[in-house]
């Protein structure tokens, strides 16, 4: 399973501004993670890790279609996949218009994917 998540979020992940690509649980448990130049991305998430799980509530209970927050240069972009899994991209934000268009193709093949795996 984990290898069918790497190819489906390959694109965007391999795109320069994307620093990590994640998907967590509901509950804030990470499920899967591509992270590059891990130690700034770790400080960021180590940050926002409870800022992440309110966000998480606010997307399902309220049934946001993204948030999105700023932390110095780089930007969470937080995206429901299931009624139980959300896509987190961290980047530098360049290009995000591209990389939003990117990310909701990515979900799309990720929902046939995860939704049975739930």
């Amino acid at each position: 399973m984990s290898l069918k998540i790497s190819d489906a979020v390959k694109d965007v992940s391999m795109d320069p501004s994307v620093k990590g690509v994640i998907i967590y649980r509901v509950d804030g448990t990470p499920v899967f993670a591509d992270i590059k130049d891990e130690r700034a991305v770790i400080m960021h998430l180590y940050f926002l890790e409870s800022q992440i799980r309110t966000m998480l509530g606010y997307i399902f209970y309220q049934n946001l279609e993204e948030i999105s927050i700023r932390v110095n240069n780089l930007k969470l972009l937080l995206l429901p996949i299931t009624k139980t899994l959300v896509l987190s991209i961290l980047f530098i934000p360049v290009s995000e218009y591209r990389l939003e268009v990117e990310a909701k193709r990515v979900i799309n093949s990720l929902r046939p994917l995860l939704t049975n795996e739930s």
